[in-house]
């Protein structure tokens, strides 16, 4: 994976959102230590701390309130949880019997942050469920695993091969994050990737062609990256171009395709602008050169226009 281009991968693709919910609410445990909670307005202060640059903002919650009016600590339950496994396994009871949807949401973020194998095993459990909703934060737990897992990875790639709604195979594509693997346990993604990257879905289309471009440098996806800029799909054309800026791929075809997008006034100005990003990683002759000064300078002004 070409870590490089991160950022603008991101603006394009369909990533997995947070997965934490409302109030953690019922079924209070009493193993949980509520007198040492800070009040709320401890919370504020913490927030003040870290807008002035303390701290990095955490994507869960800063306190959960167990049942009683007493906040805890999110980090306080996710420490515990990581090194006393009977309190884990109350947090997996929990989360089985519970029936309110904020506090299954609360507990799914807690499990999420907590991960390790015991978290691992339960989500592969609900993700086998026929039950919509298990299968649902049985993903959602999966999400904080590796694709180096062999277990995560197949698990995925099952459900793929199921067919079945786009839009869910969609959230399956986006959760498939390049990792370091020997290629041939890499090798059942990518052809996945591959398959799903020709669906007739533009969406799905899109985020296969994404996530393909990290995963593959061959000249299949080569390929597969070249039709997807040429996609009548505006969303695909943008997956494919921030593909290739993921990829080590830079082949002639390619740039030609992206110096053509850069330099035709009918192209939509994202499109413009994404395909000018793109070309600062290729070798550019004088003449291509003269064209991407001219649809940068032309990318500028329409940024400026946008602002």
């Amino acid at each position: 994976m070409n870590f490089k281009h991160a950022l603008s991968i991101a603006v394009v693709s369909a990533v997995a959102g947070a997965f934490a919910g409302g109030a953690y609410v019922a079924h209070r445990a009493p193993v949980v230590p509520t007198r040492d909670a800070k009040p709320p307005a401890a919370e504020t202060d913490a927030n003040a701390h870290r807008a002035n640059g303390a701290q990095p903002h955490s994507p869960y919650p800063d306190y959960l309130s167990l049942g009683g009016d007493a906040p805890v600590s999110f980090e306080s339950l996710r420490q515990r949880a990581s090194r006393d496994p009977a309190f884990l396994q109350s947090l997996l009871q929990r989360f089985r019997n519970e029936t309110d949807p904020a506090a299954r949401g609360e507990l799914l973020s807690l499990l999420n942050a907590v991960s390790g194998e015991e978290v691992l095993r339960f989500a592969l459990s609900l993700s086998a469920s026929t039950r919509a909703q298990d299968e649902r934060d049985g993903l959602a737990l999966l999400s904080a695993y590796s694709m180096d897992r062999a277990e995560v990875r197949q698990t995925l790639l099952a459900k793929l091969e199921q067919g079945g709604d786009p839009q869910r195979r969609t959230e399956l594509v986006a959760m498939l994050t390049p990792a370091t693997l020997p290629s041939e346990d890499a090798a059942p993604v990518v052809a996945q990737l591959a398959a799903l990257a020709r669906d007739p879905d533009p969406a799905l289309r899109a985020q296969a062609v994404l996530q393909l471009g990290q995963w593959d440098d061959s000249e299949q996806t080569e390929d597969l990256l070249h039709r997807a800029i040429l996609d009548p799909s505006a969303p695909v054309r943008a997956s494919a171009i921030a593909g290739v800026q993921g990829s080590r791929l830079r082949s002639d075809r390619l740039k030609e395709a992206l110096l053509d997008i850069a330099a035709d006034p009918a192209s939509s100005a994202a499109d413009r602008g994404a395909a000018t990003f793109a070309l600062q990683d290729f070798r550019l002759n004088r003449a291509e050169y003269g064209i991407w000064r001219r649809a940068q300078a032309q990318a500028d002004a329409d940024s400026g226009e946008g602002g």
